[in-house]
């Protein structure tokens, strides 16, 4: 058990790591300085430097990534440029209202799922089997 535990550990180790690499990569992609944005429109150049070093965007992407990697891993994703507001503190705002749209989503599934299976399991091989599956 121990032998094949630690097997999918080390399967799982460079997805993982793939995933965060493109994520990474994909905030990198974003149009614009962040620290531009944040610094307004003075743009004042002590507080375009202040910025970056702050945010580490003075550093090589290297360097980036494993302090990025550093906040996510202890469940820091950042603030909000838009907000200024830390990120987790948004997910958690609009949890409550997600988990009720998946709830409502999975009951109207399963209510059209079972009807539809019980629809084709009865009527095999009828048009009522074919129309359950395509509604289904």
């Amino acid at each position: 058990m121990g032998k094949f535990l630690a097997r999918r550990l080390a399967s799982i180790l460079p997805t993982l790591f793939f995933v965060t690499v493109l994520i990474f990569g994909l905030q990198q992609l974003l149009p614009g300085d962040p620290a531009m944005i944040l610094a307004g429109e003075d743009q004042d150049p002590n507080v375009v430097a202040y910025l970056r070093q702050k945010m580490h965007l003075d550093q090589p992407l290297p360097v980036q990534y494993f302090h990025w990697l550093g906040g996510v891993v202890q469940g820091d994703l950042g603030a909000s440029l838009r907000i200024q507001k830390p990120v987790t503190e948004l997910i958690l705002e609009k949890l409550p209202v997600t988990i009720q749209l998946a709830v409502m989503a999975m009951l109207i599934a399963l209510a059209i799922g079972v009807t539809a299976g019980i629809v084709a399991a009865v009527k095999k091989d009828s048009a009522w089997d074919y129309a359950a599956n395509i509604f289904a």
